[in-house]
């Protein structure tokens, strides 16, 4: 899909992934709505996409509650109409073992980034099916294919985001959407200052990639309207042996 002259609405915008790939997206020229819970971090980068000559407008919301993300949809349908491109990238958790995970963080897991996934997507799956065309982009880890010690809870609420993505494109792809998976390995981002102790739990010998090379990715997989694009590359190899047996000892 041609990303110029498209209006695209980003989750998880304010900072990391979602900030780079709005910040990649303005640069071809898409029209930029933003989404997060800080409406102050947001309207930093919707600062830095106007100061480049680029268009970028703010709904500051919290996609853990349906409610929100209702209110949050009427809005964005009022002012800019239903987006072109559909970006999820809202997430959270710590990397946890089951004992370490209280029940609140496991639930909080699934909401963000699953439920989020759900309540966004739905808010606009009518108009989107109805001008039978767009995009939708679900970013995830790789523990939407593979799992190792100490994340269950992350583990799960990333294997639900798969299952999700992969039913709603045998429902959408038929009419003319594309539903794309984009499944990323560590990322240097301010995740890890917000998850103490996740980093040191991170498989050896596996390097992060930037925010930016995560926005090319997410921005590849728009263009080429790929299933699933994977970075680093590196990954499919291991999701190969994950699916024979091999499983990661940390």
């Amino acid at each position: 899909m041609r990303i110029g002259g498209k209006t695209v609405l980003v989750t998880g915008a304010s900072s990391g992934i979602g900030a780079a790939t709005a910040i990649a997206l303005a640069r071809r020229g898409a029209r930029l709505l933003l989404v997060a819970r800080s409406a102050d971090k947001l309207r930093t980068v919707a600062d830095t996409i106007r100061s480049a000559g680029g268009q970028a407008e703010l709904y500051p919301a919290d996609l853990s509650d349906a409610t929100a993300v209702e209110r949050m949809a009427n809005e964005v349908r009022d002012s800019a109409g239903a987006p072109h491109i559909l970006i999820n990238n809202a997430g959270a958790g710590r990397w946890l073992s089951v004992v370490e995970t209280s029940p609140q963080e496991a639930r909080q897991m699934i909401e963000l980034p699953y439920l989020a996934a759900f309540y966004v997507t739905r808010a606009f799956l009518p108009e989107m099916l109805a001008r039978r065309s767009g995009s939708i982009v679900n970013v995830t880890s790789v523990a939407s294919y593979m799992v190792w010690p100490n994340a269950a809870g992350y583990i799960a609420a990333r294997q639900a985001l798969k299952g999700f993505t992969n039913a709603l494109r045998t429902e959408v792809e038929k009419i003319g959407l594309s539903v794309s998976l984009v499944i990323l390995g560590p990322v240097e981002s301010s995740y890890w200052e917000h998850n103490p102790g996740s980093r040191e739990r991170v498989p050896k010998g596996i390097k992060a990639i930037t925010t930016e090379e995560a926005a090319e990715t997410i921005v590849a997989a728009i263009e080429r309207g790929k299933r699933s694009i994977t970075r680093p590359g590196i990954f499919r190899l291991l999701f190969a042996m994950e699916a024979i047996g091999f499983t990661p000892r940390g």
